[in-house]
């Protein structure tokens, strides 16, 4: 499998390229759902007064919806999505994204803290300077997840694939579906602007902050205004080593879910959201309990 670096480098000029590229994003794209939504469900509800939790839990919404709309694309083309084999969801801490993107910090499921805040803005990182100077603690990684886009939606508009009109696609909250190319150039202007915002502008096309420029302002603790954004109490947890496993029902719930996401795709089986909010609530018990949760399907 080429790493996202190669894909970039080298370009994309066929379809079984593009196909496998799309299936590392939809990779990629999963990759940052654990960790932000650790990040959220960590946090006392009790002792939030900024809102820092549905700040969070509209990022990982958005992710959500750029995982399901990289899996459309690869429908879309005749590809085959695939969630539920062996390795797709990886095994943290991670000091490469899927694609091998490098992280000069380890990407692990921890509580929110600030240390956390400066790994997201790293994920988030922008392919361009920051619109605001970023902390000295971000580096500029070899190869970004925005270049990486940059180099599918060159490679939709040169190759022009055929669109399979009969494909099964998830259609639910921001993810549409994708039925010409100019669809999937939006998909991904949209995924990009929403991450990483434009080189314009730190906000996305909706007018809301960016992810990466949201997770400053929580790291910060202020707005661009100056208005004061006060870190919550959060619940600490770690990994666990009890036996039984106490995430074996979460990771259970987990398996089940990604078996719901493959099937829309391949067979255009509904998706329900009955099993996210299940895995929520099995995961914020988890976290009260201390126990980090497995996100071991």
């Amino acid at each position: 499998m080429k790493t996202a670096a190669q894909f970039v480098s080298e370009g994309i000029s066929d379809v079984p390229t593009l196909q496998a590229a799309l299936q590392t994003a939809l990779q990629l794209e999963f990759s940052t759902i654990p960790p932000y939504l650790c990040a959220q469900w960590s946090i006392d509800g009790h002792n939030d007064p900024s809102g820092v939790a549905d700040l969070i839990e509209g990022i990982v919404v958005q992710e959500m919806s750029h995982f399901a709309l990289a899996g459309n694309m690869l429908a879309a083309i005749k590809g085959l999505p695939s969630v539920t084999a062996p390795g797709f969801v990886p095994s943290y801490p991670l000091n490469a994204l899927p694609g091998d993107i490098a992280q000069s910090l380890p990407v692990d499921l921890k509580p929110l803290s600030a240390d956390q805040l400066q790994v997201f803005m790293q994920i988030e990182l922008p392919e361009f300077p920051p619109v605001e100077p970023a902390t000295k603690a971000l580096v500029q990684p070899p190869t970004t997840i925005g270049q990486f886009y940059t180099t599918l939606s060159d490679a939709f508009t040169a190759i022009n694939p055929p669109i399979d009109p009969s494909s099964h696609q998830i259609v639910a909250n921001e993810a549409t579906a994708i039925g010409s190319i100019a669809d999937a150039v939006a998909a991904i202007t949209k995924i990009k602007g929403e991450g990483e915002g434009t080189p314009q502008s730190p906000d996305q096309p909706s007018g809301q902050l960016a992810h990466f420029y949201v997770f400053r302002e929580i790291f910060h603790g202020k707005t661009a205004d100056g208005t004061v954004i006060q870190m919550p109490g959060v619940f600490p947890f770690t990994p666990s080593s009890a036996t039984p496993d106490p995430s074996a029902t979460f990771n259970t719930t987990l398996r089940n879910l990604l078996a719901r996401i493959q099937a829309c795709w391949t067979d255009g089986g509904s998706l329900s959201l009955s099993g996210m909010f299940a895995l929520k609530t099995q995961g914020t018990d988890l976290i009260k309990r201390g126990i980090r949760p497995g996100f071991k399907p």
